[in-house]
This record gives structure tokens, C-alpha cells and sequence, in this order.
């Protein structure tokens, strides 16, 4: 050993290093393992597949040098059903509460990721801020209602803090003591009241900051202050910044990636620095900014002062005059927003030919002329939002260059033309630019062209969209029947992954409602309401089993409901009003458990109306305006196939009664003898003079009562009064 070199140790050294990787060196301490193992059962985490070494475990990672354990990453795991003790469960809301003394003992612990865990607050946090190599804290989306620990202000190892869609409140000055923090996001939470920026002054590692969408009044302008720091992702959305104006620190920041102001009012002229200090990412939604204004900063070489500007958002911001063309200039502009303003003029050409765009959102605006340029080249594009303009013309032709396409909403325009023949030219057109014959659209999710003028019949090749899930053609003049190869459309209801963020106004239960996330992937929806469709209801229709809102009402519909509408199990809203449509209800219908809103009002269906289950929840509204139709909720009774009379009519010597029309599978008579008044009116009573009696009479033969009885009272009094 004593002439042992450098390079004799390296291969030892290299060796034990990789043995330790592969967890030879005897895994996780017994400390370490035990605390993991209480952690994880306080959250019904059971993920551990019986191996002592914690290192193994999911969510669990080591040193693997020393085999400490440096990071826990549990990701929406807790399981109210399955915890067990070492943690405290509310009782009103069934939070969690961790206790944070049982990671006292993870010593080398680097990274903690507890998001999305239903928890309502920590236990002993001070333990959590001992913790002195401690980086990374993740608290994200959970549902703490406390104050800003305190004890933060001595995690000095501390490099990202993420508090965010949580309800803190307190004292965000707190977080200016952590002299090594890099990135602080306490967005969509309680904060409150005043708060100057420059508490944050000295803090030279910060990088991304983000205080949006709480309830704070952001002073900017705090006098004699100058940042440390050079940040690169800046978000103050919703945060009342001092005087509505655009904060001037930032004219001192000269690497921004991302600046969101959204939402504040801001008013005044439009700083020509800003254009030079932001490179990816610009957000200024909802502000007061004009065109007039704008005109200076958005210059014709708008290009370049943003070359690298990936993402621009200037919707609701009360801009005016047309969309500058040096807009087309920006050859990393990936996604548009300049929606709900009051621009006017067509889209010009730059902005779509041989675009890099993916999202493109020019709703709500005044803009005239054709669809897009009809030399649109934009093969990236995925959301193309033109709702609510003034467009006329037809469908362009060279929207078939975007076969990516997942949604279009083009409702609310002056669009005409037969819609089938536009997108036959857009197949061909297809065909011609890519190679071989493909489905139109095929990744389409969203179509909206109601509220158009477009004619003809119903394109067939919307069948070849499998990926639909809302399909809007209302309020237009489509004629003919509706196609029969919907069944065809084996994954409706394909639930959005990417661009549930995107929201999607549609119409079900006769209301407008708005979707997005979670309730947007779990919707679908047919609309053909409101044009001239004719012939009968096709029965392929009612293969469309994921279906949730269905509208073919104020059509020239004729012929029966057909029963397959049976298999519409997942179906909510069912509207088929005002149409020409005979027969009777099928009884099919009846037993759709999901079933909410119904119409078949002003058809001219027959028979008597299967008012039971929950069909006993539909009014008159859903089936007047239906002659031969009778039964509750109608006041018309039923007599037979072919009879009615009105209430008080009937005897015994005219009803007509078949076999077996007493026995117990026929569900209505029942129904027919509980849903009358008499037996609704005799229950009320009989309970009101249940519940009367068991008080008044152990108060009238009890002396020990009365004295509770009147005492109780007497105190509920002297407290009230």
C-alpha cells in the first residue's frame, strides 16, 4: 500500500460507485426506510411491492454514491380510504394534514413534490424547514388554508418554492429572506393587501416570479429600488399593479422569456423597450391598451425588435384599426391570441402563408372578408378560434393544408354554400399536397360552424372524423337526411389530451355553457338543431353510445324515435322538439339512467307518455304541443290505443282492459296510482303528524319534560336576546 498511485485507486473507486448504483451496497438506512414507510402509509400510498430498499420504491429516489435518499416525488397519490394513522383527516372536507416530523429523519433530502394531494395544511412545519439541504418544495395544487410558514425564512437552501392553486395567505415578505431562492410561484392563492416588489430587491438568484391571481395591490414603483436580480419569467396577472401602469423595473430586465400582465387594467402608452426586453412569451390579456397607442411599438419590423417571440396573448385588451401584417414577420410565433377586441379589415396574408403557427385565436372581433387567405399555408396548425367575425364566402380550400388540425370554430358568421362540396374540394386538395388518400381532418376534436349560412346536405365525410367529440351545425340551412354513417365514428366521445386548455362554447340543455379541463374531456355533443333536415331519424344513430347532448330539434323530421336511442348510455341532454316526428315514446328511453333533459315537444307523437322512473322528473314543457299524446305530466288521460278522454270522463263501462295488462311487469299502472295527489297529500300528513305528536305529547303527560322543554327555550331566548 505504501506505493499504491492515483490510478490504482480509480478502477477500486469506479467499481464500488457502480455497485452502489445498482444497489449492492445494502440500500436505504433503517431510519430513512421506517419514516418513508410511516409517510407513505399516513397517505394510503401502498406502492412499496414488499422491498426493504426504499431506493426501489416509486416515487422514491437515492444517492448513489451513499444511497441516501435525496428526492420523494408523490404526485396525486393520497387515498382518503387508506390512510392510516400518522396523519390527521378532516373531518368536513376529508383533507390531509401530514406530519412533517416524519421526514425528520431524511437527513440528505433534496426534493420534496407533494402536489395534487388533497392536502389542507402541515403538521409540526418548522420540522420540514430543518431540513438543511432541502431544494425543492413542491406544494402545488393542494388545499392549504394556512398562513405563510414563517420558518421559511430560514430554508437557505432553498432554490424553488411552488405554493401555487392552494389557499395560502400571510405575509409574502417572508419569502424575502431566502437568499438563494431562484424560483418563487405563490399564484391562485389567498394573499391579500399591499405588497411592494421591492421586498424581492436583494433576492439576486431570482429568475421566475409569479404572483397572479391572488388578491393583492402590487406597488411597482416603490422609490430608490433596483433589483438584483435578472429575471427570466416575470407573471403579475390580476395583481393590481400601482397606477395601471406597466411597471418600469422591467425596462431593467434584459433576458425575459415570459412577461404576463394580464389582466390589470394597464393603460397608457405601450413602452417600446418592452418589445426589445421579451424574447418568448408576451400575455396582456384583459388591459386597456388601444391600437393608437400600439401603433408606435408594433412598427412594420415588428420582426424585429421580437424575432424570437413565441407567444403573444393581446386579447381583451379594446384594441382597434386591422391586424398589423409585420405580425407574419415573427418566424417563431407558435401561438396568436388577439381575440375579443374590435379589430376590423381581412387576416392578412403573411400572417398564414408557410406559418409556424399552432394556435391561432381571432374571435370576437369585426374582421370581414373570406375565411382565411386563400393561399393559407399553415401545416402546424392545430386550434384555429374565428368565432363571432363578419366572414363570408366559403370554406377556404387551403385549410386542408393543416391535416393536424384538432379544432375549428368558425360559428357566428356570414359563411355560405353547400359545405359538402367545400370539403370534397378540401379531401382532393388534400390528397394533392400529401401523399396518398387520407381522412380529412382526421385529428379533428372540435367543429363549430353553427350560426352560418351554409346549404346542402350534411357532409358525409364528417363520418371519417373519428375523432370528433362536438360537431355544431346548427342555425344554418342544411336540407336533406342526416347521414347514417355516424356509426362509423367508433371513438366518439375521444376525450381531448393536449388541448383540453383550449375552452369550447357549446350548447346542451338549452343553456350555453363554456368547457374546459377535466369537464371538457368528459363532454360530447351533436347539434343540428335549427336547419331544414328531412326523412327519418336514422337508427345507426343510436350507436353513438358515448354521446352526451343530442340536438335535432326545429327540423322537418319525420317518422318514429327509434328505439336504438335506448343504447345512448351515457346521454344528458336529449332534445328533439319541433319536428314532424309520429309514433309513440319508446319505452327503451325510459331506462337511460344518465338522462336529465328532455324534449319532444310539437311533434306529432301519440300514445300515452311511459311517465315512469325518472321520467317522472320531465314537466308538461317537454311533451306539449303533441295532440294524441297523453298521460302525466299532460292532463290528458289515456283510454286505449287510439282514445283519450279528459280527467272525470272515464267510467267503467268504457275502459277496455287486455290481458295481462294487470300483472306485475307493467310498470305504469303502478306509477299511475302512486304519482296521484291523494297518495303524495296522505304521506305529507301522515308525517307532519308523526313528527307533531312525538313533541307535544311527551311535553303535555311529562312534568321532567316540560321543565327541559321550557327551560331550553328560556336559554335560547337569554342567548338570542
Amino acid at each position: 500500500m505504501k506505493g499504491l498511485k492515483a490510478y490504482d485507486v480509480m478502477p477500486m473507486f469506479l467499481m464500488l460507485s457502480i455497485c452502489c448504483y445498482f444497489g449492492w451496497c445494502g440500500g436505504c438506512s433503517d431510519d430513512e426506510r421506517r419514516a418513508l414507510q410511516h409517510f407513505m402509509d399516513s397517505m394510503g400510498y401502498q406502492d412499496t411491492e414488499g422491498d426493504d430498499d426504499c431506493c426501489l420504491w416509486d416515487g422514491v429516489d437515492c444517492n448513489p454514491t451513499n444511497t441516501n435518499v435525496v428526492q420523494i416525488s408523490f404526485y396525486y397519490v393520497w387515498k382518503e380510504s387508506e390512510s392510516q394513522p400518522g396523519s390527521v383527516i378532516s373531518e368536513e372536507e376529508s383533507l390531509w394534514f401530514p406530519d412533517m416530523n416524519l421526514l425528520s429523519e431524511i437527513k440528505e433530502l433534496q426534493q420534496l413534490h407533494l402536489r395534487g394531494n388533497q392536502i389542507g395544511g402541515l403538521h409540526n412545519p418548522e420540522a420540514l424547514c430543518r431540513l438543511p439541504n432541502l431544494k425543492l418544495l413542491d406544494l402545488s395544487y393542494n388545499l392549504i388554508q394556512d398562513d405563510l410558514y414563517p420558518c421559511f425564512a430560514n430554508m437557505s437552501a432553498l432554490r424553488i418554492l411552488d405554493l401555487s392553486y392552494n389557499r395560502f395567505q400571510g405575509d409574502l415578505s417572508i419569502l424575502s429572506n431566502i437568499s438563494n431562492i431562484e424560483t418563487v410561484d405563490v399564484s391562485h392563492n389567498n394573499f391579500e393587501g399591499h405588497i411592494p416588489l421591492s421586498v424581492f430587491a436583494n433576492l439576486s438568484k431570482l429568475s421566475y416570479l409569479d404572483l397572479s391571481y391572488n388578491k393583492l395591490h402590487v406597488e411597482s414603483e416603490s422609490p430608490n429600488w433596483h433589483p438584483s436580480f435578472q429575471i427570466r419569467d416575470l407573471h403579475l396577472a390580476d395583481c393590481n399593479l400601482s397606477n395601471h401602469q406597466i411597471p418600469r423595473f422591467i425596462s431593467t430586465q434584459y433576458y425575459l422569456d415570459t412577461l404576463d400582465l394580464s389582466n390589470n387594467l394597464l393603460g397608457g402608452s405601450f413602452p417600446a423597450w418592452m418589445f426589445h426586453n421579451v424574447s418568448s412569451t408576451l400575455r396582456l390579456r384583459g388591459n386597456l391598451f388601444t391600437y393608437r397607442r400600439l401603433d408606435g411599438p408594433l412598427p412594420s419590423n415588428i420582426n424585429v425588435f421580437l424575432p424570437k417571440l413565441q407567444r403573444f396573448n393581446a386579447s381583451s385588451c379594446q384594441l382597434t384599426g386591422s391586424i398589423p401584417p409585420s405580425l407574419g414577420g415573427l418566424q417563431n410565433l407558435e401561438q396568436l391570441d388577439l381575440s375579443d377586441n374590435s379589430f376590423s379589415g381581412v387576416i392578412p396574408n403573411s400572417l398564414t402563408k408557410d406559418s409556424p403557427l399552432r394556435y391561432l385565436n381571432l374571435a370576437n372581433n369585426g374582421l370581414i372578408g373570406d375565411l382565411l387567405p386563400r393561399d393559407c399555408n399553415m401545416t402546424e396548425l392545430r386550434w384555429l378560434l374565428l368565432s363571432n367575425n363578419h366572414f363570408v364566402g366559403n370554406m377556404p380550400t387551403c385549410l386542408s393544408n393543416s391535416p393536424s388540425l384538432l379544432m375549428l370554430d368558425a360559428k357566428r358568421n356570414y359563411l355560405a354554400g353547400d359545405l359538402a362540396n367545400q370539403m370534397q374540394l378540401m379531401a382532393q386538395n388534400q390528397t394533392a399536397v400529401f401523399a396518398g388518400q387520407k381522412p380529412i381532418f382526421s385529428q379533428m376534436g372540435t367543429l363549430l360552424l353553427g350560426f352560418n349560412h351554409f346549404s346542402g346536405q350534411i357532409p358525409r365525410l364528417l363520418c371519417e372524423m373519428q375523432k370528433l367529440q362536438f360537431l355544431d351545425l346548427s342555425n344554418n340551412s342544411f336540407s336533406g337526411s342526416i347521414p347514417s354513417c355516424f356509426n362509423n365514428n367508433l371513438l366518439w366521445g375521444h376525450k381531448f389530451q393536449a388541448n383540453s386548455w383550449v375552452p369550447t362554447d357549446f350548447t346542451t340543455k338549452g343553456n350555453l355553457y363554456c368547457f374546459m379541463g377535466i369537464p371538457l374531456t368528459e363532454m360530447t355533443g351533436i347539434d343540428f338543431s335549427a336547419n331544414k333536415l328531412t326523412d327519418t331519424i336514422p337508427i345507426q344513430l343510436g350507436e353513438l353510445q358515448d354521446l352526451h347532448s343530442f340536438n335535432l330539434s326545429h327540423n322537418l323530421l319525420s317518422g318514429e324515435i327509434p328505439s336504438s336511442f335506448g343504447n345512448l348510455k351515457e346521454i344528458e341532454s336529449l332534445d328533439l322538439s319541433h319536428n314532424r316526428l309520429t309514433g309513440t315514446i319508446p319505452q327503451e328511453i325510459v331506462h337511460i339512467s344518465t338522462l336529465t333533459t328532455f324534449f319532444v315537444a310539437f311533434n306529432d307523437l301519440s300514445g300515452r307518455i311511459p311517465f315512469y322512473d325518472h321520467f317522472t322528473t320531465f314537466t308538461e314543457i317537454s311533451f306539449v304541443g303533441n295532440p294524441k299524446l297523453c298521460g302525466p305530466p299532460l292532463e290528458r288521460e289515456f283510454l286505449g290505443d287510439d282514445n283519450h278522454v279528459n280527467p272525470g270522463d272515464e267510467t267503467e263501462e268504457n275502459q277496455t282492459v287486455n290481458p295481462g295488462d294487470e300483472t306485475e311487469e307493467n310498470p305504469m299502472e303502478e306509477d299511475r296510482f302512486m304519482d296521484k295527489p291523494v297518495v303524495f297529500y296522505s304521506f305529507v300528513f301522515m308525517a307532519f303528524s308523526l313528527g307533531f305528536w312525538s313533541v307535544v305529547l311527551p311535553v303535555f303527560f311529562s312534568r321532567n319534560w316540560r321543565r327541559k322543554f321550557y327551560g331550553t327555550i328560556d336559554k335560547w331566548l337569554n342567548h338570542r336576546f
